[in-house]
């Protein structure tokens, strides 16, 4: 059991270092995950599945809110916090991403959508009701 949560997945390290040190202010403290790799290889972000940042389970509400409150536009790329429109459920993964993928099928879409980006208008999908959808709907 891991006494860790993940509470935002970023593209670069500077991203991350923002956020973090704002939540550090707050005496929030912030592990972040392949930080090291992706700054030496940037282009290792979508093999590797960005920098993850984790605080510890009993100050995760605390790091959301925070997050909510000074930075809005960054929830929406947590993943456990989106809602599907058509049902209402909050068990949506990204179809681009390959840790959360299921099935052989899905694995090799992910890994051809971190190719090639563009080829998919529609990046989430509700694991509960099938449908997909963006974020802009």
């Amino acid at each position: 059991m891991s006494k860790f949560r993940t509470i935002a997945v970023f593209a670069y390290p500077a991203e991350a270092a923002v956020i973090k040190s704002k939540l550090e202010s707050e005496n929030i403290s912030v592990f972040l995950r392949d930080e090291f790799t992706i700054a030496t290889d940037p282009f290792a972000t979508n093999a590797i599945g960005g920098v993850k940042m984790d605080v510890y389970k009993e100050d995760y509400i605390k790091a959301i809110g925070l997050i909510e409150k000074s930075n809005p536009e960054i929830t929406q790329r947590i993943t456990h916090l989106v809602i599907c429109p058509k049902c209402k459920k909050r068990a949506v993964r990204e179809q681009g991403d390959v840790m959360t993928a299921t099935t052989f099928a899905e694995r090799l879409k992910a890994v051809l959508l971190s190719i090639f980006p563009f080829s998919s208008d529609k990046h989430y999908k509700c694991m509960n009701c099938s449908h997909k959808f963006d974020l802009n709907e």
